[in-house]
């Protein structure tokens, strides 16, 4: 028979086992989850200007 485990989570930024009521292991996880995070919102941020600007530009040429 299978040997049971408590109950626990796993480590959004790692995967280690931690209690259920937390969401990470160990504050630098955190702050490299956060790190991430907003590293990749600022990416998307870029990309939506990105392609305004290519809208606005083929807009104006198309008016030419």
């Amino acid at each position: 028979m299978p040997e049971r485990l408590p109950q626990h989570k796993h480590c959004i930024a790692c995967g280690r086992a931690v209690s259920p009521k937390d969401e990470y292991c160990s504050e630098s996880c955190e702050r490299e989850r956060t790190d991430i995070l907003a590293k990749k919102k600022k990416q998307l941020l870029m990309l939506y200007a990105v392609s305004v600007g290519v809208v606005v530009v083929a807009f104006i040429l198309a008016m030419v």
